[in-house]
């Protein structure tokens, strides 16, 4: 039973030596066939590594290297490390930040036949009419513009020719509702005196008995007023018919009428 198994490990170690050893020989021999490095090939990439880990020293900040490479304005990603980053709209856009130092190939800025083409379609949208069209447009709306400038003009021109008759007439009217104020204020005072002769004496015009014949009086006043107006427009009536029969007698019509209205503004 001993015997079996110490049998057994000898056999097992023999088995583990040969394959070490024939690995080895296969390896060694895979690796002068396949290797081309020169001993100065491996003295650059040693110093390589050497100064790669002296710059990753060298920073101080403990930034990542894309923000760092941000931070020193050169391009973060110089390899693509995202989907978007093979994307033409990125790689413009890094070409034109950075420049040559990106490492984008520059021809790749220049538009393809589809963007020109939308281009195109979006400027014959935009922009439909050509330039002499739009020159020609350009031109007719500044004549209508011109025109309606010297419309408004001559329009102005002619109401500032009219402004003193304009004025005129508003002081004119001013006058009129003047007159007619102190005709009307006139006209109660008169009133007022006729009523105190009436009772004799001072009487409080808050009195009621003043009141009733203050109000008494004004009816009488009103209705002499309207009876005068009635008797006017006859006459201008009248004045019209002889004008129609004699055309001799207009101008003795005009006169009575002027001398009418001078009476009743003296009576007012």
């Amino acid at each position: 039973m001993i015997g079996s198994k110490v049998f057994n490990t000898v056999l097992k170690q023999q088995r583990i030596s040969v394959i070490r050893k024939f690995s080895s020989q296969i390896n060694i021999e895979k690796l002068e066939e396949e290797s081309t490095l020169s001993p100065s090939d491996f003295i650059s990439d040693e110093a390589k590594a050497r100064d790669a880990i002296i710059e990753q020293k060298r920073n101080k900040s403990r930034l990542r290297e894309q923000d760092r490479s941000i931070l020193m304005n050169k391009n973060p990603y110089p390899e693509p490390c995202a989907s978007h980053h093979g994307s033409l709209k990125y790689l413009r856009r890094t070409y034109g930040h950075y420049g040559e130092a990106s490492g984008v190939n520059p021809s790749l800025c220049w538009p393809v036949k589809e963007e020109l083409d939308s281009s195109k379609e979006y400027e014959s949208l935009k922009h439909p009419y050509t330039i002499p069209e739009m020159i020609a447009e350009a031109a007719k709306l500044r004549k209508e513009k011109e025109e309606k400038i010297a419309i408004r003009q001559e329009e102005i021109v002619k109401k500032m020719q009219k402004l003193e008759g304009w004025k005129q007439d508003l002081f004119n009217r001013i006058a009129k509702k003047e007159a007619e104020a102190r005709s009307v204020k006139e006209r109660k005072e008169r009133l007022v005196e006729e009523v105190k002769r009436h009772f004799g004496y001072s009487v409080d015009p808050k009195d009621d008995r003043f009141k009733e014949m203050l109000e008494k009086k004004e009816k009488e006043q009103k209705k002499a007023l309207k009876e005068e107006r009635r008797k006017q427009k006859e006459a201008k009536l009248m004045d019209k018919l002889i004008k129609k029969r004699d055309p001799g007698n207009e101008k003795e019509s005009e006169d009575k009428e002027e001398s009418n209205k001078n009476k009743n503004l003296k009576e007012e």
